[in-house]
């Protein structure tokens, strides 16, 4: 199986999209056994790790090195000048500790990949994290996350025990309290994930693992960030926040010390949420949370450079796409119009807007001659081969 072929069906499968949305999404963890040790084979491995540890040395708090909630202090395995020990790292793993690589998706092509894929599927944002665990070995206590966590089996085995939710869907990046491990009930499940499982965790449900005497372990996290009502209610309040004045002025001075104002702060509290319930503006707030969104996206590489050498060969007859993954939104001020997508925001005068709406909507190739006829062919030609230069288009 291709990288590109993982998208989110194939990482669930044999469960459909629609069960996993209507019967486990936010609600309760999912254990697939798939008897297929290979399943993630194109993904990530034992090998790819050394090469990571080897050409891109991450430093904490990228890499850290972990053994029952103690982290090691990096002067064990990192160098005076800054370079990774990596026969110091190899021996703590040795001793039980786990090696965990956040954020592996900026690392490894195949995650940025994948990541990519799921991140345009699902509208959240996606990470990806490893954990390489020696045999008879713990790394983290029993906790939970306020983000989703699909567990992806890439070598070995690891036994893991996920208990009830105390808070159901936690806020992104609110308190993770560790828990005891004796004032722990049974767990609601005891999974055994061997090379080539999957495990959905909802954010909220306590989990912890470790290794037996019998394997050792490599795992992968694709960690879902979502966007929460919370904030996309956040993002109306701003807006609304940027064009009222009542809600920009400063409590009173000294008002948690002034009980005598307090009745006047709840009266003005209660209606600036009146006022807020009248005018919030759904469609600003998605705005603003697709201007986020795309902003915090970049393209993945795929042979730009390339298409810059050959800038000087874009003809009407040129046949171009958008690259893969671009989300693009425009925006208009005033005479100008810009069109952003992942990595830049490309801007120009308003005779440009029907060709930029044109290709903003193009969900399939087309030739520069293709372009409105309110541009010249010079016009054309000039806008292709800036956006190509860019970053949103390439010739095919």
């Amino acid at each position: 199986m291709l990288v590109e072929d993982f998208d989110f069906e194939k990482i669930i499968s044999p469960i459909s999209l629609d069960t996993f949305i209507a019967d486990y999404w936010e609600q309760k963890p999912l254990h697939i056994a798939r008897e297929h040790p290979t399943y993630y084979q194109e993904l990530f491995s034992k090998q790819a790790l050394d090469s990571v540890l080897f050409f891109s040395t991450p430093k904490p708090p990228q890499l850290r090195v972990i053994k029952n909630q103690q982290e090691v202090f990096p002067d064990k395995y990192i160098k005076q000048d800054g370079q990774l020990n990596l026969n110091q790292l190899y021996k703590l793993y040795d001793e039980g500790n786990t090696l965990v690589v956040n954020g592996l998706h900026q690392l490894w092509l195949p995650l940025t990949i994948l990541c990519r894929n799921l991140q345009l599927a699902f509208n959240h944002t996606v990470i990806a994290n490893c954990y390489a665990s020696p045999k008879q070995s713990k790394g983290l206590m029993p906790h939970y996350d306020t983000h989703d966590v699909f567990v992806l089996q890439i070598e070995g085995a690891k036994q893991w025990f996920v208990h009830e939710a105390p808070q159901p869907v936690p806020l992104l990046h609110s308190d993770q309290p560790i828990i005891p491990e004796g004032k722990l009930a049974e767990p609601l499940h005891s999974i055994y994930l061997k090379a080539g499982d999957l495990l959905y965790i909802p954010r909220g449900f306590i989990h912890h693992a470790a290794t037996a005497d019998s394997a050792s372990s490599l795992h992968l996290t694709i960690g879902l960030y979502a966007t929460q009502w919370f904030d996309l209610l956040i993002q109306a309040l701003t807006q609304v926040s940027c064009q009222r004045a009542e809600f920009r002025q400063a409590l009173p001075l000294g008002y948690l010390q002034r009980s005598e104002i307090r009745a006047d702060l709840k009266a003005q509290f209660q209606s600036l949420s009146e006022k807020f319930c009248q005018e919030a503006n759904f469609d600003a707030a998605i705005d603003i949370t697709l201007e986020n969104f795309i902003r915090q996206m970049t393209p993945v590489p795929d042979g730009h450079l390339s298409q810059v050498d050959n800038l000087d060969k874009v003809t009407l007859e040129t046949i171009v796409a958008k690259r893969k993954g671009m989300v693009c939104r425009l925006v208009r001020q005033d005479r100008f119009i810009s069109i952003q997508f992942p990595g830049n925001t490309i801007k120009g005068e308003s005779h440009l807007q029907a060709a930029l709406t044109f290709i903003t909507d193009a969900d399939s190739s087309f030739s520069v001659g293709d372009l409105p006829d309110n541009l010249t062919d010079e016009g054309k030609i000039v806008l292709i081969r800036r956006l190509i230069r860019g970053g949103l288009l390439y010739q095919i």
